[in-house]
């Protein structure tokens, strides 16, 4: 008898254990996620015209808290602190640790503290601070 109940039992534990997969903020719950980096925007002959990136294996993560982590799971570099996700403001609090970027230590980081992100399905463009006003376009992976 006790066999069977051990039988039936384990079956609705299993189905009750699931992982806790942090819940992203809303704020940024649309760009949550890996992004291939496929274009920048460039000025040629007066004009703004987008040339494709190379190469495009270039990705970024955007985690569930905001934090930035690079192609090989790392935090990014020169990250910001804050973004502006189709006009709502964001600030990047970082909710677990990460591990440390050895390669960090070999960067100048003149980078924006606010990066201005356009998300409209599966298409992300991201724009730099001031002076260059860069930008960067990302589709989903």
């Amino acid at each position: 008898m006790k066999k069977l109940l051990c039988v039936l039992m384990l079956p609705l534990l299993l189905i009750t254990c699931k992982k806790d997969d942090p819940e992203p903020e809303p704020e940024i719950a649309s760009i949550v996620g890996k992004w291939r980096h496929i274009a920048y925007e460039t000025t040629v002959d007066g004009e703004k015209v987008w040339v494709p990136a190379e190469p495009q294996i270039q990705t970024i993560t955007f985690r569930y808290d905001g934090l930035i982590l690079a192609s090989d799971g790392l935090p990014g570099c020169c990250r910001p602190k804050s973004y502006h996700v189709n006009g709502v403001f964001f600030k990047v609090i970082p909710k677990t640790t990460v591990p440390g970027n050895a390669q960090c230590a070999f960067v100048d980081c003149i980078g924006c503290e606010t990066w201005d992100i356009e998300q409209a399905g599966n298409d992300l463009i991201i724009t730099l601070c001031e002076p260059t006003s860069s930008r960067s376009k990302y589709i989903r992976e």
